[in-house]
């Protein structure tokens, strides 16, 4: 009888809560799995592709390049947004990090402050760029130099305005260029602005930046960086042509530059197959962004296979180029060349 008892008592309670959150906004579960097998014909030592690239990121083993399990909450006034993640992207793109942030891939609530503004604090996808976490929503297999190079995340307060139907305005305050955590002896809060039109259906028009100090207390090093984005699908073809360029100052002398191309190409074979291509350079000399200060040409060319609406197959080959032997060799000798083939499956669930 008290077992019925409790039994009831718990059902009574569990349909009070979903009846209320049927009431005050919706729950929803989703999840996204990206494995893959990457051949670098350099076949490095160590098993690790050029330091430069963070997703795809090892030599001749199966592995997977995200793991990722999100919750979301959303009403009216307010959303939320949870997920936790493993695989070699989180590996290698918040190595920096302590152990506990590297399973974090977001962890954001949001108000509604206005019909059409939202504030959201949290860890968050970044405003820069048109590619993500996410691989299968991207035209390639791997990322482009510019989103490697590029923050995939911010940490801080993000302000989202609809300006109308077919322009928004985004601004961020962040810790700092893509830090979960603020790195010892960085002081200050870092800035971000991302304007993003669509006049037309298929076509997207992109501005953003970043703005913050990145030297070490109490030296002042400000970062000024800047990317430009136009991407147009008018039917089955589709084209995209992206920009950064970075300045930052240096201890002694002239501000440091970089910047960073790259064009891509897309059809649409029928409803299942894509091919897509990509040349892409960017150039670090002083090693603000790249560690080593490179001089980087690339190309690749990749096929798509739909298995059904939220499964893709890819194939890709990358070709990097560079006028110093910069890429790793077997027994410690160094090419200027690299070349790699990559397959992957991706799922979203």
């Amino acid at each position: 009888m008290k077992k019925a008892f409790l039994t009831l008592f718990f059902s009574m309670v569990i349909g009070v809560i979903f009846s209320q959150q049927k009431e005050i906004g919706d729950f929803t579960f989703s999840g996204y799995l990206e494995t893959y097998y990457s051949y670098d014909f350099n076949r490095p030592d160590d098993h690790n592709r050029p330091s430069f690239l963070y997703n795809f990121s090892r030599h001749n083993e199966f592995s997977f390049n995200l793991a990722l399990i999100k919750a979301a909450y959303s009403s009216e006034h307010i959303r939320a947004n949870m997920a936790l993640m493993g695989g070699t992207y989180a590996q290698f793109n918040l190595a920096n990090e302590p152990t506990w942030a590297r399973l974090l891939n977001e962890a954001s609530v949001g108000v509604r402050l206005h019909p059409r503004l939202w504030l959201d604090v949290g860890i968050m996808p970044s405003h820069i760029g048109f590619e993500s976490w996410y691989g299968m929503d991207g035209w390639h297999l791997s990322r482009s130099l510019l989103a490697d190079n590029s923050p995939y995340f911010f940490t801080g307060a993000r302000f989202t305005y609809e300006l109308s139907a077919k322009m928004d305005l985004t601004f961020w305050l962040t810790n700092g260029w893509q830090n979960v955590q603020r790195q010892e002896r960085k002081q200050g809060i870092g800035f971000g602005l991302g304007v993003n039109y669509s006049p037309i259906d298929g076509l997207k028009v992109n501005y953003s930046n970043y703005f913050g100090n990145e030297g070490p207390d109490p030296v002042r090093l400000f970062r000024f960086f800047n990317n430009f984005y136009i991407q147009y699908e008018p039917g089955k073809w589709g084209v995209t042509i992206g920009g950064d360029y970075g300045i930052q100052e240096a201890y002694f002398g002239n501000p440091n530059q970089w910047y960073g191309i790259t064009a891509s190409l897309r059809r649409a074979l029928g409803d299942r197959f894509h091919l897509a291509g990509r040349l892409e350079q960017y150039s670090d000399p002083k090693g603000i962004i790249l560690d080593e200060g490179l001089k980087i040409s690339g190309l690749s060319a990749n096929v798509d296979y739909k298995i059904q609406e939220n499964a893709v197959f890819r194939l890709e080959a990358r070709q990097f180029f560079s006028p110093e032997a910069v890429f790793t060799l077997p027994g410690g000798r160094f090419s200027k060349g690299n070349t790699a083939i990559t397959g992957s499956f991706a799922l979203r669930f």
